[in-house]
């Protein structure tokens, strides 16, 4: 390893570190979000649901990138990622009014900082 390669491995470490501490903050973020959504249908007076099944083409290119973009969506309420097959997932969505609608925090939030996380070199 040369001394140039050695001299960026910790602020690669940092960089990593500081999106991971952004990924964390969204993810409380979207949790809080999700557990009020929640909160809402179930306390509600009608159950108005609108269940979904979405296909998402992720543009993650790691393995365990995808792997950790599906947890985070199923760690969150009202969502659950079923299937990972190459770059595709399969979620369900408990209540969702359009594809769009339900994938825009995973795309602007989760996959976002996940793609500058790969792009660290």
């Amino acid at each position: 390893m040369s001394q140039g390669t050695r001299s960026a491995l910790p602020l690669r470490w940092l960089r990593r570190g500081l999106l991971g501490l952004q990924l964390l903050g969204w993810f409380v973020f979207e949790l809080l979000l999700a557990n009020l959504a929640q909160a809402r249908l179930i306390l509600g007076w009608r159950l108005d649901l609108r269940p979904r099944w979405i296909r998402y083409e992720t543009r993650l290119e790691s393995a365990a990138a995808r792997t950790l973009l599906g947890v985070l969506i199923s760690l969150t309420p009202g969502t659950l990622t079923c299937d990972l097959q190459g770059g595709t997932l399969l979620i369900h969505a408990l209540d969702a009014e359009s594809d769009e609608i339900a994938l825009r925090p995973i795309r602007q939030r989760f996959e976002a900082l996940l793609l500058r996380m790969e792009a660290v070199r």
